[in-house]
């Protein structure tokens, strides 16, 4: 038994050294590879988004695995207007736990997190946001939802609003960090929608010209250490809204209050 026990935590080990050593990974090479597509700034303001992102890592990551079992109702009152959250690549709805208490707070909702396989195409991915959205609008009895998503849930959630069934169910949508234009990572990627999101996709030649038919706001920063240049996220040509956020991370986008003050206003109006 003791040996059993040991073993266990060494493996625990080993495991949080890899997953440790993988997130220290992607800091230094999205950092490094975003100086080149960014404004110069300061190293000052440099290592403090460095650090915010290496918090927000820090936060969701471990509870990753836990928020493919849970996290499908995230709070908010009972009656109102339906609020879903959908994630970004690799990720899944644990990303949403500081944004959601926020929302919470504000007194919106019901809150819901959905989870996809962010392997698949986009396509498919809206589709089952659609079938999820049905889902929610019958348990709530209310017909229609607002929808937050981050990166490339942001692109899924357009690609479901782009059909009739997702304009007629959706009343207002927020994206924050999506590529809407893609990606310039030229790097190893895994699925096919990270083969979509490169900005010399086929899917990317034609995705900017669909006109917006809901109420879009977009929230990106000037520093987004995977979405660069910022260009690539606005939506005001297509009929939506952009609003810019200063020097913060990919994933930190989530855990800043500017982001989440600004995704209230957008809810609450």
């Amino acid at each position: 038994m003791r040996t059993v026990a040991i073993d266990f935590g060494i493996l625990v080990a080993i495991v949080s050294m890899l997953v440790a050593a993988g997130a220290f990974l992607y800091l230094v090479v999205s950092f490094g590879v975003m100086r080149r597509h960014t404004e110069p700034r300061g190293w000052g303001a440099f290592l403090r988004a460095f650090l915010h992102e290496a918090v927000a890592l820090a936060w969701t990551q471990p509870i990753l695995p836990l928020y493919y079992f849970v996290g499908r109702r995230m709070g908010g009152p009972r009656d109102g207007r339906p609020i879903i959250f959908v994630h970004g690549y690799f990720q899944n709805r644990a990303d949403f736990v500081f944004l959601a208490r926020v929302v919470a707070r504000a007194k919106l909702g019901p809150i819901y997190g959905f989870n996809y396989d962010w392997t698949r195409s986009i396509a498919r991915s809206a589709s089952r946001l659609a079938r999820f959205v049905e889902d929610v609008c019958r348990e709530t009895g209310e017909p229609k939802v607002a929808i937050v998503a981050h990166s490339l849930g942001g692109v899924v959630a357009l690609e479901y609003l782009s059909t009739l069934e997702g304009a007629a169910r959706v009343d207002r949508c927020v994206t924050i960090a999506s590529p809407h234009a893609g990606v310039l990572w030229r790097g190893p990627t895994f699925g096919a929608s990270s083969r979509e999101l490169r900005a010399t996709s086929e899917y990317m030649r034609t995705n900017p010209s669909r006109a917006l038919a809901i109420p879009t706001l977009s929230i990106y920063s000037s520093h987004d250490n995977i979405v660069h240049p910022s260009t690539t996220s606005g939506l005001v040509a297509r009929g939506g809204e952009d609003e810019r956020i200063e020097g913060v991370g990919h994933l930190g986008l989530l855990f800043s209050r500017a982001v989440a003050d600004a995704t209230v206003r957008r809810l609450s109006g």
